[in-house]
């Protein structure tokens, strides 16, 4: 994986950390960083600590379990850092990293279809199944 020059998209869920592989990307020489996380705040402090020259560091609000969400990341990232190359999902129970290098410089609907499945392939990596509890158990609580 080519992290040098690399546009790189981190998603963090509820419970993961981003701030680490922020860190290693930008410190391997990483083009752009763009951190979402769905707690206000977090990411774009995390973006105001580690944006510098040849690597500027844009943190937003977003949860990339929502495609509206997602559409948003890959618009701002493509704005105010470029085309994509890496999109990260980091969870509760690990990160995953997805390269890009297969879909074109701009993504268009049909393949933000793709980058969606991607993603959702990548949060199902890193977040531990729940158990569904049965129905009549549910209604009780």
């Amino acid at each position: 994986m080519r992290v040098t020059g690399a546009v790189v998209v981190i998603a963090v869920l509820d419970g993961g950390s981003g701030a680490d592989l922020a860190r290693r990307f930008t410190a391997a020489g990483a083009a752009g960083v763009l951190i979402a996380d769905e707690q206000v705040g977090i990411a774009e402090d995390l973006a105001t600590e580690l944006d510098r020259p040849g690597c500027p560091v844009v943190g937003v609000c977003g949860d990339v379990r929502r495609p509206s969400d997602v559409a948003a990341l890959v618009d701002t990232a493509e704005k105010h850092l470029g085309p994509i190359d890496l999109f990260c999902v980091a969870g509760p129970d690990g990160e995953r990293i997805v390269s890009l290098a297969d879909l074109p410089d701009h993504l268009d609907l049909e393949r933000l279809a793709e980058l969606l499945q991607l993603v959702g392939e990548a949060i199902g990596e890193v977040v531990v199944p729940q158990p569904r509890r049965p129905v009549e158990e549910a209604a009780r609580v």
